[in-house]
């Protein structure tokens, strides 16, 4: 019957997991399979049961966990977001000033505007960053051949 108790455990810990998502609950509930399925086969043996509970939830932090982490959706490292738009490169769909202009950034119209000179209607622009909800742009030159276009 301890091997129901290790199902609740497991159960819990994975609960706890889609709460967190960040794969530690999810080592444990590893631990805790193993403890059941020991517990099956060993009923009477709880020491040996917490020992394969502790060693799989232990090689699974030091060793599972930290590949998940990175190969599974981890926003950790980089930009994401309107963050990651700066360096983009767009067209000017209207004059774009100090206050005001309209660019096309990928498949998505931003607001925009320069804190240089006016940009015409037309230009290749480049994202410098985000404030808000506008795109902060300036003409694209050659030197910055390192952009690619996504318009």
């Amino acid at each position: 019957m301890a091997w129901g108790i290790w199902a609740i455990i497991t159960l819990v810990l994975l609960i706890a997991e889609t709460l967190t998502v960040d794969f530690l609950f999810m080592m444990f509930a590893g631990g805790t399979i193993g403890a059941a399925i020991t517990s099956a086969i060993a009923p009477d043996n709880l020491f040996l049961q917490i020992i394969v509970f502790s060693v799989i939830s232990l090689l699974g932090v030091a060793f599972i966990r930290p590949w998940a982490r990175r190969h599974v959706n981890d926003s950790s490292k980089g930009e994401s977001n309107v963050y990651a738009m700066a360096g983009q490169v767009g067209h000017a769909l209207t004059d774009i000033d100090t206050k005001a202009g309209r660019v096309k950034i990928g498949g998505d119209v931003w607001s925009a505007k320069t804190y240089g000179p006016a940009i015409a209607e037309g230009t290749t622009v480049v994202v410098q960053h985000v404030e808000g909800a506008r795109a902060v742009v300036q003409p694209f030159h050659a030197q910055q051949a390192q952009y690619h276009p996504h318009y």
